[in-house]
């Protein structure tokens, strides 16, 4: 089951379609107030806080609205001998809705900075609700000296919607953001909080859902969950699976195809061929004698015919020889139909220069400054805008892509999917050598290739101190079975 995923703009208008049908905004409001409580005090009681000072920073408009009411619902639910439910309102509110939304908090604790807030208990709740699904510019420098004040608290954070300051579609501060624990969306979950720098600031983010879908509201994308693993009849034999060929590794650089090489297998390939210059062939073999080799200098236009799927790139080179090769791989892309090719790492540099449209099977699986060079653009440009970078490759070059980074996106030329999975201990070199092994391997959708492959490197970032090794990746594969 996946969960839709929305721009602000398709909440909003989701939002106002449901006021024209006669619903109130205000009764909205409260329900998503009481939602919101309710989500807290389970957050409390799971984790065992017996007494803390909770404070809302609340904005001037609907977040702040928000705001108002949760903490005056936490306070009214909670025991005010043990919470200390306050107010923090840098500014009155504007908006109908919050202003209505702050009447009933008269005689709640409630000042207009924090040296107001009167402490009571070692443990505090920052509640963000200062603007929400708003920014869409730069904030002005009173507002970022706010959020700066508010990010300077200790104790947990949990952001009202969207962390304020956060571009709720490309997940980038405006040009600062809430720096939060946990992030409580209602209205559906918006773009911005899985791209850019989001996975920075947002913490675990929640979905909590107020009224139903209608039939004008369309996701952008959908956020992926943990994948399902094929089976197997007990009477399968080789032949049933995917013969497999893995095309790189020039004199200098064995381990990408190695590693690819090595995972292709343990993802459930039939056979597997390292096609890769000799030096790497007894160091494969040494690593996983159940690989084939051969000789990449032998191999021509036509020597990949006998494969399903083909993973061509890791460890190539940049030279001319790598060149020529390239040549001749392509060659064979376009004249034979692979069930899947894998185009990753030094492919994508000759991709570059020499674009063509490529067909539906293949699969891109670029990282941002890959995706840079393939479009023509600044790295910055494609971590700004990582949803119109996939549409754009996709546009330009056809076929499948991945964009691998935090939270990476997935496109089939229909849909796009985000990973929410993986950490940052997965920032080292030979990921995206395995991900491609994983790729033609494993008889799953490109969707749940790239979610297993996150989650192997959660399993491997469990205790781990710096970081984890790529090569170590196949030893869990099944584990997870």
């Amino acid at each position: 089951m996946t969960t839709p995923i929305y721009t602000a703009k398709a909440a909003k208008d989701w939002e106002n379609r449901w006021f024209k049908d006669g619903n109130s905004s205000f009764g909205l409001m409260k329900q998503a107030s009481l939602a919101l409580c309710l989500h807290i005090i389970d957050f409390i009681d799971k984790n065992n806080i017996a007494q803390a000072d909770i404070i809302a920073w609340c904005g001037v408009g609907n977040n702040g609205g928000d705001g108002y009411l949760t903490a005056k619902y936490l306070a009214e639910r909670l025991d005010n001998k043990h919470f200390n439910v306050q107010i923090i309102a840098p500014n009155p509110p504007k908006s109908a809705d919050a202003v209505r939304a702050r009447s009933p908090c008269t005689g709640m604790p409630m000042c207009d900075d924090v040296g107001g807030v009167i402490r009571k208990f070692e443990k505090v709740i920052h509640l963000d609700a200062l603007f929400g699904n708003r920014p869409d510019r730069e904030l002005d420098k009173a507002y970022q000296d706010i959020i700066h004040a508010f990010n300077a608290q200790t104790g947990t954070k949990i952001a009202l919607d969207v962390p304020s300051g956060l571009h709720p579609d490309r997940g980038i501060p405006m040009p600062v953001c809430a720096d939060v624990d946990m992030t409580l969306c209602v209205m559906g979950l918006k773009m911005g909080l899985f791209v850019g720098v989001a996975k920075d600031f947002v913490g675990k983010v929640i979905n909590l859902p107020l009224i139903p879908p209608d039939d004008e509201l369309l996701a952008v994308a959908y956020l992926s969950d943990k994948p399902k693993i094929p089976t197997r009849q007990s009477t399968a034999h080789k032949g049933d699976f995917d013969t497999v060929a893995v095309v790189g590794g020039h004199r200098c650089m064995g381990g990408a195809v190695i590693m690819a090489s090595q995972m292709a297998m343990s993802m459930g390939a039939g056979r597997v061929t390292a096609v890769c210059h000799t030096t790497h062939h007894n160091a494969m073999l040494t690593r996983s004698p159940n690989v084939m080799v051969a000789d990449i200098d032998e191999m021509s236009a036509g020597g990949l015919v006998g494969f399903d799927r083909v993973a061509f790139g890791m460890g190539l080179g940049r030279d001319a020889w790598a060149e020529m090769i390239f040549d001749k791989v392509m060659d064979g892309v376009a004249h034979h139909a692979f069930d899947r090719v894998v185009l990753d790492a030094d492919a994508l540099y000759f991709l570059a220069k020499n674009p063509c449209k490529l067909p539906d099977h293949v699969i891109c699986t670029p990282h941002s400054a890959e995706s840079a060079r393939l479009l023509g653009v600044s790295v910055a440009d494609v971590d700004n805008d990582k949803l119109g970078t996939l549409y754009r490759l996709h546009e330009r070059y056809g076929g499948q892509w991945v964009i691998k980074g935090a939270n990476t996106l997935s496109f089939d030329g229909t849909r796009v999917q985000v990973c929410p999975f993986g950490n940052a201990f997965m920032a080292t070199a030979g990921m995206g050598d395995v991900l491609a092994g994983m790729l033609i391997g494993a008889d799953m959708s490109v969707y749940d290739v790239v979610a297993w492959h996150a989650l192997m490197g959660d399993r491997l970032a469990d205790g781990a101190m710096f970081g984890i090794h790529a090569c170590d990746m196949a030893g869990v594969a099944g584990e997870m079975v």
